[in-house]
């Protein structure tokens, strides 16, 4: 059904809610929403880029816990903070002008992980100010009445929301949080910690955009509603691809120059973040591809968020430039070698990566 937004959604009685209860694989977990006949619900399932999250599975005869009232299904609880902002918030557009809700209900993503809320989870849903509770689904549930909303946003195709996710979150997403902060910011990662993927020379691109008059911020040691701030202020916003520029696009406004630095060659995520800002923010992204090598975890059977790269400084800077972020002053490269830093990571990490060709494929 499509109510007044024109999105979709569906009411469900005697809804099951099916956790997932083992940890096999990246998706197609076990789990989902299903009806009082057993039959799984399509309109339920968790897109992420090409990929759906779960998959059908035979209800067990066990039977599930009683959950009385009317509830509002969430999706999927993801810890990542990127995929928290894409995917889990993603349903809460149909809170404007439901009647009667008690609770949001959300699956977990893992049913080894994303069983307990983290700070960030809850501090982003009190900026939201949801009128109801959102509680995780651990053990399977039978609810009386369950309303079941389109995904609303998400990475890929849904990376510009439908028009129904995007009014609710300009409307409701820390509307009292003031602008404030440098008119230029670097959003960096280098303190994500060795475990991300990562710019392997990002400290000397963190040096050449100071010079320029960037002050570098590291959003993780900052609050949401601090980050929120830093980026309603800036004139300009320049980031290396990831969760950050998620953020950065629910809250930012079209008088914004913004630069994606890209990490991956095969641009997908830096498309997607470009996308997203375009339809949020009214602002048109710079995507920058200065990537002289890129490496990648060697067993891993999809294309992983962990892989490193070595940009082309020179290159980067001479494009910044042309699009009027930076000066037109010649950037230095990096000094650091870029194969001991790969290697520290390794070593450090205990993970083998392995250089991708430039056609995508590994070497």
């Amino acid at each position: 059904m499509r109510g007044g937004t024109g999105a979709a959604t569906l009411v469900l009685a005697n809804a099951r809610l099916v956790p997932p209860l083992t940890d096999r694989g990246p998706f197609h977990r076990s789990a989902g929403v299903f009806d009082r006949t057993g039959a799984f619900c399509d309109l339920a399932n968790i897109r992420r880029g090409d990929a759906l999250e779960l998959q059908p599975k035979q209800l067990d005869a066990v039977p599930p816990v009683k959950l009385a009232g009317r509830h509002l299904y969430g999706g999927q609880l993801n810890n990542h903070f990127g995929h928290f902002l894409c995917e889990t918030l993603s349903r809460l557009w149909a809170l404007e002008g439901a009647q009667g809700v008690d609770s949001i209900l959300l699956l977990p993503r893992r049913n080894a992980a994303e069983t307990v809320f983290q700070p960030y989870h809850t501090e982003f849903f009190a900026l939201l100010n949801l009128p109801v509770p959102v509680k995780i689904v651990t053990e399977p549930l039978e609810v009386d009445e369950l309303i079941i909303p389109e995904q609303g946003f998400g990475i890929g195709d849904l990376s510009t929301g439908i028009p129904a996710f995007r009014d609710w979150i300009a409307r409701n997403l820390a509307p009292d949080i003031a602008a404030e902060g440098p008119e230029n910011i670097y959003l960096s990662r280098e303190g994500l910690g060795i475990r991300t993927g990562a710019a392997l020379n990002e400290t000397a691109l963190a040096e050449n955009l100071l010079i320029n008059g960037y002050e570098l911020f590291l959003p993780e040691q900052h609050s949401l509603p601090v980050q929120i701030a830093r980026y309603r202020a800036a004139k300009k916003i320049v980031g290396v691809e990831g969760s950050a520029l998620h953020l950065y696009g629910l809250v930012g406004h079209q008088n914004q120059q913004v630069g994606i630095i890209a990490r991956r060659a095969d641009l997908d995520a830096s498309e997607t973040i470009r996308r997203q800002i375009r339809a949020f923010c009214g602002a048109e992204a710079h995507v920058f591809s200065a990537i002289l090598r890129e490496w990648d975890l060697h067993d891993d059977p999809v294309r992983s968020s962990k892989s490193l790269a070595e940009l082309d400084l020179p290159a980067l800077g001479r494009a910044m430039a042309a699009a009027g972020l930076i000066s037109s002053d010649p950037w230095p490269d990096s000094a650091a070698d870029p194969s001991e830093l790969l290697a520290r990571i390794q070593r450090r990490t205990g993970r083998v990566f392995q250089e991708i060709a430039r056609n995508g494929v590994r070497d």
